[in-house]
């Protein structure tokens, strides 16, 4: 279809708020190819974050370990920018409802490589520490908002965690 509008390519935040509201224990499979293509698609990561962004369980299905770490380096400087669409028209209807580029970029390195994101249980201790520490300063050179997942305490703002200290962070005590 060349009309966004006619394909309903506008309608996907809605449906997505609409699912969350209306179907309990609403999930999302993420399906990851051996090339780890999805990653590269404009449309399938601005999906990723928004279910994120909804509170909508996410669970990836990889062909293997072995593919990740094939594919880590284009995972670990994924930039929402360089991902491609079917037509350019609908990578710029993507790109233009993405109101902080970095942020958006933080957050799916976050989604992605995060204490609980989508590959906690690919990545080791050391690397994934890098990978925090990249995004922190990422964040902390442009004053992006990013959040941080853990297990105990779902989301904390970092900027809260900076600004009051970890430990006076009524989520954190």
């Amino acid at each position: 279809n060349d009309d966004v509008h006619e394909c309903e390519l506008n309608k996907f935040d809605e449906i997505m708020g609409h699912l969350t509201r209306n179907v309990d224990g609403l999930a999302q499979i993420v399906a990851v190819d051996e090339r780890f293509d999805l990653f590269s698609r404009a449309w399938c990561v601005a999906e990723m974050v928004e279910a994120d962004r909804s509170g909508i369980q996410q669970t990836i299905q990889i062909h293997s370990i072995d593919a990740v770490d094939r594919n880590y380096a284009n995972l670990a400087t994924l930039d929402v920018l360089n991902c491609r669409a079917s037509r350019e028209e609908d990578k710029h209807f993507i790109l233009q409802r993405i109101q902080d580029i970095e942020a958006f970029n933080s957050n799916l390195q976050c989604l992605i490589f995060g204490e609980e994101g989508l590959l906690k249980d690919c990545v080791d201790a050391v690397e994934l520490s890098r990978i925090f520490g990249k995004v922190v300063r990422r964040a902390l050179t442009r004053s992006v908002d990013i959040v941080v997942r853990s297990a105990t305490h779902p989301v904390i703002a970092l900027d809260e965690m900076f600004t009051r200290g970890a430990a006076s962070h009524p989520r954190m005590s």
